[in-house]
């Protein structure tokens, strides 16, 4: 058995072959139809958050504040990282829906996702929101939770984006009697420390952990479920294959492939599997099967499309002008660039904003590095 350092790198070879098998002979299944791919899309982004992801992050909130209430000299600041193509206000809104307002009342700074419309209003948002009053301790003294799920989407990388981020920074250090909950991505929580050192003063920032096989199959079992699919590979359960022992261990190892080309991210997985799915042929029944998911390859980027695709996932999310903003051009410079990655499936858009494509993340991370493009990754 390989060393679980090379896990990676099989899987990437697993996913690289399965895409050469796949061109070389003639594939008699067929790829849903739009509409039902689209469907499948909604269905699991109406998923819950995966149940490790808000565990690890209600535990280290509780012990965070434990450890701040015996001692206010201890960090009253906590920062969770995720992948730019994971969003943290997800994971941050289910953590905060279910904690006890009573031991410590909760309110978010700012309730929106999204910038506003004018990209030279985006560093005033949180400098205004921060010279609003701070809501007051709860009873008995209490101190009041104050949360920040998107930080990424309160700076702009351009002069001045930023100063909102260093009034934030200021107000948390100052008002030790309130506890700040910070959602940021890595490459935007990278860039900042860049520009403005942010991590000399909240060192202690945390990573959502990776997930692995099982918990992926957890997570995306009720979308399986619907499609009649007990394991990867398999029309449904009590089909060709059930009762063999070695099935177990088969799904096992194939969830656990999926994770690793996923690196752990529930986005990237999703996608990655979602792309898997395929039509039985001549079946009336619509039946679907799952083959080996794998990487897509990336079309050949130019220096223009780098620094488009890394300014996005600095972001995670942004408009296009916006984007054009932060980059310093004017957006017609940008338009035909933007269709192109579109046109090849590398960015989509969704109620305005531009994002990478999950599935393409871990290649386009790659390619980034291999072109002297910071990232967050280790």
């Amino acid at each position: 058995m390989a060393p679980p350092l090379f896990d990676p790198v099989r899987a990437r070879l697993d996913s690289w072959f399965a895409r050469r098998k796949s061109q070389l002979v003639d594939d008699p299944l067929e790829p849903l139809p739009r509409e039902r791919s689209l469907a499948l899309q909604r269905r699991i982004a109406a998923l819950d958050v995966p149940t490790p992801l808000r565990t690890f992050v209600g535990e280290r909130l509780t012990e965070a504040l434990a450890a701040w209430r015996s001692d206010r000299e201890a960090a009253n600041v906590m920062i969770v990282l995720s992948r730019p193509v994971e969003p943290m206000a997800p994971v941050i809104e289910a953590v905060l829906t279910d904690w006890d307002g009573r031991s410590t009342p909760c309110q978010a700074l700012l309730p929106c996702r999204h910038r506003p419309q004018d990209p030279a209003a985006i560093p005033r948002m949180l400098t205004t929101a921060l010279e609003e009053p701070l809501p007051p301790a709860g009873s008995e003294g209490k101190a009041a939770l104050l949360s920040l799920a998107n930080l990424d989407q309160c700076f702009l990388r351009c002069i001045d984006g930023w100063s909102g981020i260093e009034r934030l920074r200021q107000v948390a250090l100052e008002h030790r009697d309130r506890f700040w909950l910070l959602g940021c991505n890595s490459w935007a929580w990278k860039f900042l420390d860049h520009v403005s050192q942010i991590s000399s003063y909240f060192p202690d920032a945390t990573t959502l952990p990776p997930l692995d096989g099982p918990a992926l199959a957890e997570w995306l079992a009720p979308v399986a479920a619907d499609l009649g699919l007990s394991r990867p590979g398999a029309p449904a359960a009590g089909g060709p294959g059930s009762g063999d022992p070695a099935v177990p261990d088969a799904e096992a190892d194939q969830w656990g492939q999926l994770a690793e080309l996923a690196a752990g991210s529930s986005r990237i997985a999703a996608e990655l599997w979602l792309e898997a799915l395929r039509l039985a042929p001549d079946s009336d029944a619509g039946a679907v099967c799952l083959q080996r998911p794998a990487l897509p390859d990336l079309p050949t980027l130019t220096d223009e499309d780098r620094y488009l695709l890394h300014s996005l996932l600095i972001h995670g999310t942004m408009r296009r002008d916006h984007l054009a903003f932060g980059l310093g051009l004017p957006s017609h410079r940008l338009q035909p660039r933007i269709h192109w990655l579109l046109g090849e499936g590398l960015i989509e858009t969704a109620a305005g904003e531009l994002s990478v494509r999950p599935s393409h993340f871990p290649c386009l991370v790659k390619e980034l590095t291999d072109n002297n493009f910071f990232t967050g990754e280790a």
